[in-house]
């Protein structure tokens, strides 16, 4: 019996170290499964903001594509101050925001733009799940150049063509009634000071002088062969002189270029414009001789049935008025044209002169240049000077324009006039004002076919750069 207990005795000794065992299994299980969790729910977090990430960043993508579709379509980009661009949803493409800044400013770009950033926010479709969100939103922002668009435009006879000028231009205003065509003072030789609040609504270019302006604003750009000296104006386009640039007190949008290096001005040479009445003839118009006084008073018959005239007509003055100059009184009635009129005549003086017209007309008014030199020949008769003059008031209704040639000199102190000056020599006193309009002169090319450059508007340019960034907003 005794053998038996011991070994009972001994049973019960090692049941102690049996449980020590199975609890040290059961714990190894245990760390084992909270490591198995926690690498699932970790892979799992990884997986999520990795999904959320590229969908985030898909939508970033696709505001700009929506963005940069806006700025390629004309009058597409609608953005408020704060330069957040309205667009319509994108179906299935969470697009948080997209930022527009030209030149570092909220808004649409315009013409003076050089520059557009587009910053785009995306969301994610599927967010990430526990706590990994740092994919649920992305940022991508790019860089674009926005480049003026420059085109080559006929000159059409630009508005004040002169051999040289005289004078100051002293409050002279040009505007422009087309704005298809360019504007501009074309000076061929001789020096130009433009002063006293005048302003150009174009172009100012000398072909062989400098110009001086003192707050004279020019729209355009100015072009000069020799130096140009600008201070307190503005310029809209470029300062370009082959000599010295001096700028003070301005403001210049585009570049001021000086030097030698700067290429002079193109200005087409003069064109002689004689008077063959076979020659309007030829060009589908009815030539007839003046029959009335030189000297033209509000009771001139002759003048007032001008308003008869149903087809193009040229009325000749040369044969009443060899050597007696075209004058207008300061009392005189509106004539209101049915046709195209040319008066041509060895000298003009007009005090007051009115036309209208319920359709688009034009005049001219020509003292012919009969010496084929491509030179202004200005040899007018004993006692006259063979030149324009627009003294008092010469007011032209909407639908009319006008053009003035002379070889000699075109001289205006008056406003109300809309049309072209092509003269040897033009002066404008202290009211006068010109509204541009391109008329020329039938069958006469008076730009020998010149085109110049014009800003036409903006669009956007080439790609610069692009970046992903921390999420805005």
């Amino acid at each position: 019996m005794l053998p038996i207990k011991r070994l009972c005795v001994i049973y019960r000794d090692e049941r102690g170290s049996a449980l020590m065992a199975v609890l040290g299994v059961m714990a190894v299980t245990a760390i084992v499964g909270m490591t198995l969790t926690a690498a699932s729910i970790n892979a799992l977090s990884v997986t999520s903001s990795t999904r959320a990430s590229v969908q985030s960043l898909a939508a970033a993508e696709a505001g700009i594509d929506v963005a940069l579709t806006a700025l390629r379509t004309a009058g597409g980009c609608t953005a408020g101050d704060n330069g957040i661009l309205v667009f319509a949803p994108v179906a299935g493409v969470p697009i948080s925001k997209i930022l527009i800044k030209p030149n570092n400013k909220n808004g649409c770009p315009d013409i003076a733009s050089t520059s557009v950033r587009i910053t785009s926010t995306g969301s994610a479709v599927n967010s990430g799940v526990a706590g990994a969100t740092s994919g649920d939103k992305s940022t991508v922002e790019v860089l674009y150049s926005y480049d003026q668009i420059v085109v080559q435009v006929p000159m059409a006879g630009v508005a004040v063509y002169a051999y040289k000028v005289d004078g100051v231009l002293k409050k002279f205003v040009l505007s422009s009634g087309d704005n298809s065509v360019a504007t501009s003072v074309m000076i061929k030789t001789g020096d130009v000071e433009c002063t006293n609040n005048a302003s150009i609504g174009g172009d100012l270019v000398l072909g062989d002088g400098s110009a001086k302006l003192d707050m004279c604003d020019v729209a355009g750009s100015v072009h000069v062969s020799k130096d140009a000296v600008v201070n307190k104006s503005k310029i809209g386009g470029d300062v370009k002189a082959s000599g010295i640039a001096t700028v003070t007190d301005s403001v210049v949008t585009g570049s001021i270029q000086s030097g030698p290096t700067v290429p002079a001005p193109i200005v087409p040479g003069w064109v002689d414009v004689g008077f063959n009445p076979l020659t309007w003839t030829a060009r589908g118009y009815n030539v007839v001789d003046w029959t009335g006084s030189c000297a033209i008073s509000k009771a001139s018959t002759e003048w007032a049935n001008i308003k008869n005239y149903t087809s193009k007509t040229v009325i000749n003055f040369l044969s009443k008025c060899p050597l007696t100059a075209v004058t207008t009184s300061n009392n005189m009635d509106n004539v209101a044209l049915s046709a195209d009129i040319v008066f041509v005549a060895k000298e003009f003086k007009f005090d007051r002169l009115y036309f209208s017209a319920a359709a688009a007309r034009q005049v001219s008014f020509i003292v012919p240049d009969d010496l084929p030199n491509r030179a202004p020949t200005c040899v007018p008769p004993p006692l006259l000077t063979g030149g324009i003059t627009l003294s008092n008031e010469a007011d032209f209704g909407s639908n009319i324009s006008a053009m003035i040639y002379t070889p000699c000199k075109v001289y205006s102190d008056r406003n109300g006039f809309r049309g072209q000056i092509y003269a040897g020599e033009v002066e404008f006193g202290q009211q006068a004002q010109l509204v541009f309009v391109p008329v020329g002169i039938a069958g006469v090319d008076l730009t020998e076919g010149i085109t110049v450059p014009r800003i036409s508007g903006a669009a956007l340019g080439e790609f610069l750069s692009r970046r992903e960034m921390v999420p805005v907003g």
